[in-house]
C-alpha cells in the first residue's frame, strides 16, 4: 500500500494540486445536518442531478460507502478569484479542480482497482444531467457526488490535514479519493 500512496502523492503533485494528503478515512468527520444545504438547493441541482440528493442516496448511506475504504487522498486547489460571488467564475474554477481529480483517477485506475471519489460540486459530465431529461445516466462509473452530499465537515478536514480552508482573495476547492478497501 505504501507504494500506491507514494504514486498517488506524486500524481497529485504532477497535476498541480496545491495541497494533498493521505489520511485514514476514520479521521474524516461526517455531519448529517450538512445535507440541509443540498436540500436548500443553493447550487440548483437538488433532484436534478444523479450525483445529488435525493438520487445519490441518504447521507448515512454515502458515509457508509466512504467508510468501506481505509484510506483517503484529500486534494485541494487554491485559485485567485476576482469575485467569489461570481457564480460563473467559481464554477469554471470548480470544474478545473474536478477535471484535475478525474485526471488523477484516470492515471491511477489500474493501481486503484476500487475507489470512491467525492468532488467539489455535482457531476458536470452531461449538461443538462440525463436525470432532467428522464434518461438513465450514460456514465454511472464516472458519477461522483459532492462533499456536501457526503456531509463531510470540510473545515475540520482542512484543519486535520493542516491545509487552508479560508483563503482571502482566493477560492479553495476540495475533493477526496477514498481507496484501499477494508
Amino acid at each position: 500500500m505504501k507504494k500506491l500512496e507514494e504514486k498517488l502523492l506524486q500524481a497529485a503533485e504532477e497535476l498541480g494540486f496545491d495541497n494533498y494528503k493521505i489520511i485514514d478515512t476514520m479521521a474524516i468527520s461526517f455531519e448529517e445536518r450538512f445535507r440541509m444545504y443540498c436540500e436548500m438547493n443553493y447550487c440548483g441541482n437538488y433532484d436534478k442531478n444523479y450525483s445529488c440528493p435525493p438520487a445519490c442516496g441518504e447521507a448515512k448511506e454515502l458515509e457508509r460507502k466512504a467508510k468501506q475504504f481505509e484510506r483517503a487522498l484529500v486534494l485541494q486547489t487554491i485559485t485567485p478569484v476576482k469575485n467569489i460571488l461570481d457564480d460563473e467564475e467559481t464554477k469554471g474554477i470548480k470544474h478545473r479542480h474536478n477535471q484535475m481529480t478525474w485526471s488523477l483517477i484516470e492515471g491511477m485506475k489500474e493501481d486503484l482497482k476500487e475507489y470512491l471519489p467525492a468532488m467539489a460540486g455535482p457531476c458536470q459530465i452531461c449538461s443538462p444531467c440525463a436525470m432532467e431529461l428522464g434518461k438513465a445516466c450514460p456514465f454511472p462509473k464516472k458519477r461522483a457526488s459532492c462533499l456536501s452530499a457526503f456531509c463531510v465537515k470540510v473545515d475540520a478536514l482542512a484543519e486535520y490535514c493542516e491545509i487552508p480552508y479560508y483563503c482571502e482573495g482566493e477560492v479553495a476547492f476540495f475533493s477526496i479519493l477514498f481507496f484501499h478497501n477494508k
